[in-house]
């Protein structure tokens, strides 16, 4: 899932960023910042930095069931971080700074989006300078101009029965 939403989401800047950045190799994508690769892609790049656990829906709830009632663990909540990076050769750094200022317009914009019927919502994340530059370090790159953002209501959920009964009867019950 964590691949269909970013590629989900590099697709809306594609079409967005296209509009005023012609790049016939086109202009957004997911990908790995900071790789070795001697290549730059000359493009915005959205790249996973981390993922948190949300913390609510912890523990264990009751469902209904057909022979009674099951015990079922909550299913995990995550916010992802993500890094969008404008990954341009120096002499570009003027129109890199262009495609992130475009790109600031496009969150402002479009806060929420869905994908497979599930919303998901995404703000920029306050980040210190001593922040960026371990998560730059981290990744083993050099610093492109970039925004680190949230974005949050990914759930998974595998739907495991970790307990049963025949017992009770009637709605489902949360615990």
């Amino acid at each position: 899932m964590i691949r269909k939403i970013l590629t989900y989401y590099a697709e809306r800047l594609e079409e967005y960023l296209s509009r005023t950045h012609r790049q016939p190799e086109g202009i957004a994508t997911v990908g790995l910042i900071g790789t070795a690769s001697e290549e730059t892609p000359n493009k915005l790049v959205v790249s996973l930095v981390n993922l948190e656990k949300e913390a609510s829906g912890d523990g264990v709830y009751m469902q209904r069931a057909s022979s009674g009632y099951a015990g079922r663990l909550a299913p995990l909540m995550l916010n992802m971080h993500i890094m969008l990076a404008a990954v341009y050769e120096s002499k570009r750094y003027a129109e890199s700074l262009s495609v992130l200022s475009d790109t600031l317009e496009f969150i402002q914009s479009m806060p929420k989006f869905s994908v497979d019927g599930a919303v998901y919502t995404i703000e920029v994340v306050p980040m210190s300078t001593m922040d960026l530059h371990n998560i730059w370090t981290t990744m083993g790159g050099q610093y492109h101009p970039s925004v680190i953002c949230k974005v949050r209501g990914l759930t998974i959920d595998s739907g495991t029965v970790i307990s049963g009964t025949g017992a009770a009867t009637g709605n489902e019950v949360r615990m």
